[in-house]
């Protein structure tokens, strides 16, 4: 049997996740009827916290944890690579997939209302995740910081660092169409994704700019992993009219469409010029290399822990405006063979 959660004794005792963590670490402060009927679901369930969580009340606990989308996106090495080369001599690290599980987000909201970790790096940000991060009874006063993704509206008032995602896309669809292609598609991720959303309007805004209208009937979404982008370019390459060069939201979907193109008859660059995102480590190796928008990984993850770390040893020092909240890191295009030009 699964181990109960605090989310789902909340629900059981008619309650909020706030009240079972006061039941839990300030009792006094919860009136009699509420804290019999919340214990009696405890009692019930066999939920226990985690009794990480008691230390707090001697000091504190020294771990952070890091929330990335897909534990097996070859993105996050580089980050957690620099996360750990400026937290992991004083911090214990922990991982933890967002991957839209309701039981993955019941975890992670476990961890925080137990009050088990210090800090929180988000590398990313999906609306699910910052609603219930900003119903906390200890939100804003838990540490958090924001990397790789841009932030949404409910964690607008956190720090972050991350590229300009939109001015990113925008160089890369430029670029095909600077090398003389128009019938271009745009493989996005998931829909609702915050930092594809910004990519799709990056790519329909230089598509405007170039006289080429349609650009939103050019998105196609698939999920952000090579197995993704495999299914993409069945539905892509079974259609009549095909495009002559695609930009991919990451460097997995791109790999998978170039893995399915020769079955179809397409050789690239040849017949179809194939752009990905983040130059992950795959990349350069592909057959062809792989064209690509640059991301500094390992500088989103050093200035993303940096950032952490002041915030958990200045708890009261508060950024003086909106441009000191979001650090934007530089991008590059990284032209390799699986892009050319097109010819008339």
């Amino acid at each position: 049997m699964p181990k109960p959660t605090i989310v789902e004794v909340a629900r059981l005792a008619g309650v909020s996740n706030s009240t079972v963590s006061r039941c839990i670490n300030n009792p006094e402060k919860v009136d009699r009827k509420t804290l019999a009927r919340v214990r009696k679901v405890i009692e019930e369930t066999g939920f226990r916290p985690n009794l990480l969580a008691q230390s707090f009340r001697r000091g504190r606990t020294d771990i952070v944890l890091v929330v990335i989308h897909n534990i097996g996106s070859s993105i996050f090495s580089d980050i957690i690579d620099g996360i750990r080369g400026v937290l992991g001599d004083r911090y214990s690290i922990i991982l933890m997939e967002s991957r839209s599980e309701e039981q993955g987000h019941s975890r992670f909201i476990d961890l925080l209302v137990a009050r088990q970790v210090v800090g929180v790096i988000l590398l990313c940000s999906s609306p699910p995740f910052s609603r219930k991060l900003v119903e906390l009874d200890n939100f804003p006063r838990l540490p958090v910081v924001i990397g790789l993704e841009p932030i949404s509206e409910d964690l607008a008032s956190l720090p972050s660092v991350h590229i300009d995602n939109h001015q990113a896309a925008f160089d890369a669809t430029r670029y095909l169409l600077d090398s003389g292609h128009r019938e271009i598609m745009f493989v996005s991720g998931e829909r609702g994704s915050l930092i594809t959303q910004d990519r799709e309007r990056g790519f329909v805004a230089a598509m405007a700019q170039a006289g080429i209208a349609g650009g939103a009937a050019r998105i196609l979404h698939a999920e952000l992993s090579i197995q993704g982008g495999i299914a993409a370019a069945h539905r892509l390459f079974g259609r009549e009219t095909r495009p002559t060069a695609l930009f991919c939201a990451n460097d997995d979907i791109a790999l998978g469409v170039m893995s399915v193109a020769p079955r179809f008859g397409l050789a690239v660059p040849a017949d179809l010029s194939i752009m990905g995102f983040d130059d992950t480590i795959y990349a350069a190796m592909a057959n062809p290399p792989l064209s690509t928008v640059a991301q500094p990984t390992r500088d989103i993850g050093e200035r993303a822990a940096r950032r952490l770390l002041r915030a958990m040893e200045r708890p009261d020092e508060t950024p003086a405006g909106t441009d000191e909240l979001a650090e934007i890191l530089p991008h590059r295009l990284v032209i390799r063979q699986s892009t050319a030009p097109r010819l008339a």
